[in-house]
């Protein structure tokens, strides 16, 4: 006799079952941590007003700033200066590879404190998110994460369906009134499906992220995009990183793409590198910008990468940070993103109660002197949902 061959349903039952088991302890923190790192700027702000809280007085001096710091005038470069467009927060340098970030008030051109990257709570929180603190093993850990997710929400969804169209009304309802094991199995199963797009979303975008390049590739050649941007040109003086050159070279990045603003200046990394302002460019997603403009030794423009006018495939790439944060949008889309990121823990705490109960049922009672239970054991494999 032929072995029955497994139902869809059934096949469902299976990976949802045991793919979501395996997942949920790494799915709770994932989801905790994110919901928290919706805020992560306003977060760290608050726990370090020593470092972030500048008072705005006068014209600002990006370069100056950066000149001002002990160890740029002992000779040591910085590679990255970050501005975040607003006039209340300081000019943050990146010296060495990465290695400090300086924070200088920008009017005073005065050092408010140094912290290594990964210093500090909210950076705790990001690394143990993105990487479980393990790097680049804990990225794939995460990455891997994420793409099981999508499967365990498809097959949680196949699950949900109804076989009977009258049982729709049941499958979309959270019974509140007739205890906890029937909130819970709701709250499971009902909340499962109003988060689905959700929770679709945050992983496969975070997913993605892991697996930038990757994912990158695999969408040009989806979309038939050419690679963007193309490698930055070539100066044939090398360009000064000084005080002057920063200030000059901010405006005339903002006045090349009008209304933009600058989130990054890089410094020329060789002595044919130009010295390149990345900006968020008006109606760009990215709350950094995907926009980069290339500055001479004498200020003038070399060129002009305009997010805006990239390929179809970085276009969709460009989206996925900004979707995966909750950036697209203002303080109520990303208070839901904090509410609704919660959802797959909830999901992942429910489900492996369901789960358990379940189980417990299976196992024969060891005590030997105590009632039988008063529900006689049931396969797990044979359980009846309750439409």
């Amino acid at each position: 006799m032929q072995p029955a061959v497994p139902t869809i349903r059934q096949l469902s039952s299976t990976i949802h079952l045991w793919t979501g088991l395996a997942l949920s302890g790494i799915v709770i923190l994932l989801s905790v941590t994110g919901s928290v790192l919706v805020f992560k700027d306003t977060i760290d702000a608050w726990m370090r007003p020593d470092l972030y809280e500048v008072e705005s007085a006068g014209e600002q001096s990006v370069g100056r700033a950066v000149h001002a710091i002990p160890n740029v005038a002992d000779g040591e470069s910085p590679w990255l200066i970050e501005l975040s467009g607003h006039r209340d927060t300081p000019v943050v340098v990146w010296m060495g590879q990465g290695e400090e970030h300086v924070f200088v008030d920008p009017y005073r051109q005065t050092v408010l404190g140094r912290r290594a990257p990964d210093a500090g709570f909210v950076n705790t929180l990001f690394d143990l998110h993105a990487e479980l603190m393990a790097g680049r093993t804990g990225g794939i850990i995460v990455g891997v994460s994420g793409l099981l997710l999508v499967l365990v929400s498809l097959t949680g969804l196949v699950l949900w369906w109804p076989r009977r169209l009258r049982a729709l009304r049941a499958a979309l309802v959270v019974v509140w009134k007739k205890g906890w094991k029937r909130l819970n199995y709701d709250l499971h199963r009902a909340g499962g499906f109003y988060t689905l797009g959700f929770v679709l979303l945050t992983a496969t975008t975070g997913a993605a992220l892991i697996f930038y390049t990757s994912t990158q590739e695999l969408t040009n050649t989806a979309t038939g995009s050419p690679a963007w941007p193309p490698a930055p040109p070539t100066v044939d003086t090398p360009v000064s990183f000084s005080p002057t050159a920063i200030d000059a070279a901010l405006d005339s990045a903002r006045s090349a793409l009008p209304g933009a603003t600058a989130s990054f200046v890089y410094a020329p990394a060789a002595p044919e590198a130009p010295l390149t302002v990345r900006l968020q460019a008006p109606g760009e997603w990215h709350p950094n910008g995907r926009s980069f403009v290339h500055i001479a030794s004498d200020g003038s423009v070399l060129r002009v990468d305009d997010a805006r006018s990239a390929p179809v495939g970085s276009r969709i790439m460009h989206a996925t940070y900004p979707l995966h944060i909750g950036a697209v949008g203002g303080p109520v889309v990303r208070w839901l993103y904090v509410l609704l990121g919660l959802a797959p823990a909830v999901l992942s705490i429910t489900g492996t109660i369901i789960w358990y109960r379940r189980w417990k049922r299976t196992v024969p009672d060891q005590g030997g002197d105590s009632a039988p239970d008063a529900e006689a054991p049931v396969p797990v494999r044979a359980a009846r949902l309750p439409e």
